[in-house]
């Protein structure tokens, strides 16, 4: 059964495919840190890397968040697949959604023939929105009456792709979403490489 988690939250910082070692130089940058600090909550969506990294975000707002190749044994993440209900809006969140039948393709977003059945189905309802990564790019769309987003990554944006996360707002039973563009992650300062905030 998809595990069904309650919020009482407005604004949604969503992340992905971040991949976070510090160890290994891959790490936040100020830039991230300082546009997720006005979330409400924070959702990621799979290949995270590192506790570590999800605690850094944890300091801002609640982590939850979904598995995807590369992440670490942590419970806020560790489901597969997960349905967030905020207010009014009930949103799905999968890692890859060619690995759960709703796209023939993750990038760009191609749905599976009959998708928004197939995801009544795994989110166990209708979803309103569809959370999804495993590109490294960013892209929104509505398909079928559903809000598809993908944040793109934050850290580790695919070639030709800026660095991103998405914010989900979501009032009084209707939900808008936007791509934040962060810059060029390789420019980071002495703070971000040492991981000071």
């Amino acid at each position: 059964m998809t595990p069904l988690n309650l919020f009482d939250a407005r604004k949604l910082g969503i992340l992905a495919d971040c991949h976070i070692h510090p160890g290994a130089g891959s790490d936040w940058t100020s830039a991230v840190l300082s546009a997720v600090s006005g979330t409400d909550l924070i959702v990621t969506l799979g290949d995270m890397g590192e506790t570590v990294g999800l605690d850094r975000l944890g300091a801002f707002a609640p982590v939850i968040g979904v598995r995807g190749r590369d992440d670490a044994e942590d419970a806020r993440t560790a489901a597969a697949l997960r349905v967030l209900q905020v207010g009014k809006v009930r949103i799905g969140c999968v890692f890859d959604p060619t690995d759960h039948g709703l796209a023939s393709h993750a990038d760009p977003f191609t749905p599976s023939a009959g998708w928004t059945a197939a995801a009544s189905a795994l989110f166990g309802g209708p979803i309103q929105v569809l959370l999804h990564a495993s590109t490294h790019r960013a892209s929104v769309t509505e398909l079928d009456g559903i809000l598809v987003v993908n944040p793109g990554s934050a850290v580790l944006p695919a070639a030709g792709a800026v660095a991103s996360f998405a914010v989900l707002t979501v009032d009084d039973g209707t939900v808008e979403a936007e791509i934040v563009p962060l810059g060029d992650p390789r420019q980071v300062t002495t703070d971000d490489q040492t991981g000071a905030s």
